[in-house]
C-alpha cells in the first residue's frame, strides 16, 4: 500500500484464503493450541514495522501484554498479531484502492484475452491483470510409506492424522489415553505433538518433574531416521552474543555466497562454506573450544555429504549435551557453532540468494546444505527439550524407537523395532511436513496450471522456478504474464522460506514494485 499511497493509484485487489483467520494461516491460526510454540524468543523476532497504521511492531505489541524478550510465544499469539495488523490495513486504505476478501477456496485460474479468471466449486472471478499464488502449505500427495499405512489405517480402523491442526490431535487425544501413539519425525513439530499430548490433556511440570493427568497416552513415541531432537537456541542474550560474527566476518559470507552462486563456481558448497571456517575458529577459540587445527573443516566436510552423520550419540545423551552447549555450561562443538552462525546469517542468506537466479544444481546443493543445518537454527526451546528429558525420565515419552527403526504393519497397528527393543503403536501421528516439491502437489489450482505448462520445477525435488520479483517462468526461460509466486513453494528459486521473517522478505516488496510499475 506504500506505492498506492505516494502515487494516489487506483486499484483493486481480491483475496482469496478459505481459513478462518485471514493473514493467520493454518497453523498460526489463534484457535490453535497454546502448547504450539514460536522456535523463536521474543527478542529475536524482528518483523518489520507496519506503515501507516495503528498497530505497533509484535515484539512491542506482545510486550505490552507482559511478556518477557527471552519468551517463547504460543505461535496463535503472532498469528492473532497477523490477523489484526491485516484487519487494521483493511481499515486504513488509502482512497481508489478497495480489498475485497472471500473464503471460497480457488481451484483454477486461466489466462485469456490477456486476463486471468479465477474459479471456485461454485463460482467465476475475474479478470484480472496479475495473479498471486501464496498458498503456504499447499495440498500434497503422500510419499509412498504414508500412503501405504493410511491404507492399513483404514482396513482396521486406526488413528493415523497429521500433527497439525494442533486441536484436531488434542480433540482426538481424548480417545488414546492409555494407548501408545508414535510420532513420524523428530523434529519441532514433534515436539509440538508431545506437548499436545501431555500439557495439552492437562498434565503439568513442576520443579522439573512431570505431573500427570491420567489423561495421556500410555507412551508416545517419536521417531526418525536418525533420531536427531533439534539443539536448542543459546538460552540467553548474553550466550547468544557469543556467536555473533563480526562485520568483517559477515561481508567475507556475502562475497563467497554471490562467488558461490555465480557459473563460474566449480564447486558452489565448498565456497560458501569455506567462509564458515575462520568465524568458527574464532568461536572455538574464544569458547576455549578449540581443540584441533581441521576439526572445522572436517565437520563442514561430513555436513556436505551427509548432514547429521557426525552426530554418534544416542537421543537422550545428545539433548542433554546440546542443552549444556545452549546454556554455556560446557563449550559449544563446532557444530553447534556452526549451527549459530547460519541462523545468524539467515537474513543475508535470503538478501543474496533470493535475488539471484543460479543454476538449479547451485540452488539444490546450497537449499538442502540449508535445510540440514535447520537442527540448529530451527532450534527449539532450552525449556522444552528440559521437558522431553523429564518425561523420558517418567517413562512416558519412549526414545529407544527413534533411531532408524525397522516398521512391520500388524492388524493391532505398528511395531517400531529398534535394536532389541520394539513397542507396538495403535496411532501414528505425522509430524513431518511435506517437502515443497512441485511434482509432488495436488492442489488443483497448481496441478491444472502445471498441466498447461505455465509451471515448471526449478529442478527435480525443488520448487517452482521463479525470477526474484517473484514471476513465475516457463521450462523455455519465458514468463508467465501476470503470473506470480511467493513462500515455501519456490524453494530453489528462494530459500529459507518457511521463516515467519520471510513473510516480510525482499521477494514480497519486488513483487510489489514489479506489480505496480506494470
Amino acid at each position: 500500500m506504500r506505492y498506492a499511497r505516494r502515487s494516489c493509484a487506483s486499484f483493486s485487489v481480491d483475496i482469496f484464503d478459505p481459513e478462518a483467520w485471514p493473514a493467520a494461516g493454518p497453523n498460526f491460526s489463534p484457535d490453535e493450541p497454546e502448547v504450539c510454540l514460536l522456535n523463536l524468543p521474543l527478542r529475536i523476532i524482528d518483523l518489520p514495522p507496519p506503515t501507516g497504521q495503528g498497530i505497533a511492531d509484535f515484539s512491542k505489541w506482545a510486550g505490552a501484554e507482559g511478556e518477557e524478550p527471552e519468551a517463547y510465544l504460543p505461535r496463535a499469539r503472532l498469528g492473532a498479531y497477523l490477523n489484526t495488523r491485516f484487519s487494521t490495513l483493511l481499515a486504513s486504505l488509502p482512497a481508489g484502492v478497495t480489498v475485497s476478501l472471500d473464503q471460497r477456496r480457488i481451484d483454477a485460474a486461466t489466462r485469456k484475452d490477456g486476463a486471468w479468471r479465477l474459479e471456485s466449486e461454485t463460482a467465476y472471478f475475474g479478470p484480472y491483470d496479475d495473479v498471486l499464488l501464496s498458498l503456504g502449505q499447499p495440498q500434497t500427495r503422500r510419499d509412498e510409506q504414508m500412503a501405504s499405512w493410511e491404507t492399513h489405517a483404514g482396513k482396521h480402523r486406526l488413528d493415523i492424522l497429521p500433527a497439525y491442526p494442533g486441536r484436531a490431535v488434542v480433540e482426538a487425544a481424548s480417545g488414546w489415553q492409555g494407548k501408545v501413539v508414535a510420532i513420524r519425525g523428530l523434529g519441532l513439530s514433534a515436539i509440538d505433538v508431545v506437548r499436545m499430548l501431555t500439557i495439552g490433556l492437562g498434565g503439568q511440570f513442576q520443579d522439573g518433574s512431570y505431573v500427570p493427568s491420567g489423561r495421556e497416552p500410555g507412551t508416545i513415541a517419536p521417531f526418525s531416521l536418525d533420531g536427531h531432537a533439534p539443539a536448542p537456541k543459546p538460552q540467553t542474550a548474553a550466550i547468544d552474543a557469543r556467536f555473533e560474527p563480526s562485520k568483517g566476518e559477515c561481508e567475507a559470507f556475502r562475497a563467497a555466497l554471490v562467488a558461490a552462486l555465480s557459473s563460474d563456481a566449480d564447486e558452489p558448497l565448498t565456497v560458501l562454506t569455506d567462509a564458515l571456517i575462520a568465524p568458527a575458529r574464532r568461536i572455538l577459540t574464544e569458547t576455549r573450544a578449540f581443540r584441533r587445527a581441521d576439526e572445522v573443516e572436517n565437520w563442514l566436510a561430513a555436513e556436505r555429504k551427509e548432514p547429521g552423520s557426525q552426530e554418534t550419540r544416542a537421543t537422550v545423551e545428545a539433548i542433554k549435551g546440546n542443552i549444556a552447549e545452549a546454556e554455556g555450561r560446557v563449550a559449544p562443538s563446532p557444530g553447534y557453532v556452526i549451527g549459530q552462525l547460519w541462523r545468524k546469517w539467515q537474513p543475508l542468506l535470503r538478501e543474496i540468494f533470493d535475488r539471484v537466479q543460479a543454476a538449479a544444481e547451485t540452488a539444490e546443493a546450497i537449499v538442502k546444505f540449508d535445510e540440514g543445518l535447520k537442527r540448529y537454527s530451527y532450534g527449539a526451546p532450552v525449556d522444552t527439550l528440559y521437558q522431553m528429558l523429564a518425561l523420558i525420565d517418567v517413562g512416558l515419552v519412549y526414545p529407544c524407537a527413534t533411531a532408524d527403526p525397522d516398521i512391520t504393519l500388524l492388524p493391532q497397528g505398528w511395531r517400531l523395532q529398534s535394536g532389541g527393543r520394539s513397542v507396538v503403536a495403535q496411532v501414528m501421528v505425522d509430524s513431518v511436513l511435506p517437502p515443497p516439491v512441485l511434482e509432488m502437489v495436488s492442489e488443483p489450482l497448481l496441478t491444472g496450471l502445471r498441466e498447461r505448462n505455465m509451471l515448471s520445477p526449478l529442478k527435480g525435488g525443488l520448487g517452482v522456478r521463479c525470477a526474484p520479483d517473484g514471476a513465475v517462468i516457463r521450462q523455455d526461460g519465458e514468463r508467465v504474464p501476470g503470473l506470480w509466486l511467493a513462500g515455501r513453494l519456490a524453494s530453489g528459486s528462494t530459500i529459507a522460506n518457511d521463516s515467519i521473517h520471510d513473510c516480510f522478505a525482499e521477494t514480497v516488496e519486488r513483487w510489489s514494485q514489479a506489480v505496480f510499475k506494470a
